[in-house]
């Protein structure tokens, strides 16, 4: 298969499922990279290479899961080249993989800025009873998240947003693609990249570390 073995990427309810060397990181990797969305549930890892090795070298491929095991529908490919990966976006797109009509399209992870920035996400959007535990407990499930914060007003209340910072650059990338639109305390959040890392946002409540 040219991959090595099965191995499992994140954790605390997220991640996947996927096969290869492993993911590499910067910017020449993001061009080799693509996101592939409608696929089957029973689709697994090794099927998403097989499929999509039509266009050349499958380096590494993922299929994204629950916290249960199931398959969320979508997945990553990484190609040996740039062109390979736009060869499978031009050609692999509306193409039928066990009755389903894939699309793919680039995987649009941002690459720009330090590593801090890369691996923080902004959450909008919050209830104002969410706390940064509430906050980094949904977050989990696109990765191990490092610390998660609540923005807070000076009078103590919550701005109804904040920030959540994970261990990897692909858990904030998950979390933005996946987490966009979810659910928390019956309100839908919205996800995007921390474009502020470092400073200028006022005060924070809460955090968390590894061990919470």
């Amino acid at each position: 298969s040219g991959g090595g073995g099965e191995q499992s990427r994140g954790s605390g309810g997220g991640g996947g499922v996927g096969g290869g060397r492993g993911f590499a990181s910067g910017g020449d990797a993001q061009s080799r990279r693509c996101y592939v969305g409608n696929l089957s549930w029973d689709v697994a890892w090794q099927d998403l290479k097989d499929h999509m090795r039509q266009v050349g070298d499958v380096v590494f491929s993922e299929v994204m899961t629950e916290g249960d095991g199931r398959s969320k529908g979508c997945g990553i490919v990484e190609y040996a080249t740039a062109a390979e990966a736009q060869e499978a976006i031009s050609t692999l797109t509306d193409s039928d993989l066990k009755g389903r009509m894939i699309f793919v399209r680039e995987d649009r992870e941002t690459s720009s800025g330090g590593p801090s920035r890369q691996c923080s996400v902004y959450v909008g959007n919050l209830a104002f009873e969410t706390s940064w535990q509430d906050l980094k407990d949904h977050m989990r499930a696109a990765g191990n998240v490092d610390q998660a914060n609540v923005l807070m007003s000076d009078d103590g209340r919550s701005k109804g947003c904040g920030i959540v910072q994970y261990q990897k650059p692909q858990e904030a990338a998950r979390a933005i693609r996946e987490l966009q639109n979810s659910m928390l305390h019956g309100r839908p959040i919205f996800v995007r990249e921390d474009r502020e890392a470092g400073g200028g946002r006022g005060s924070g409540g809460g955090g968390g570390g590894r061990g919470s």
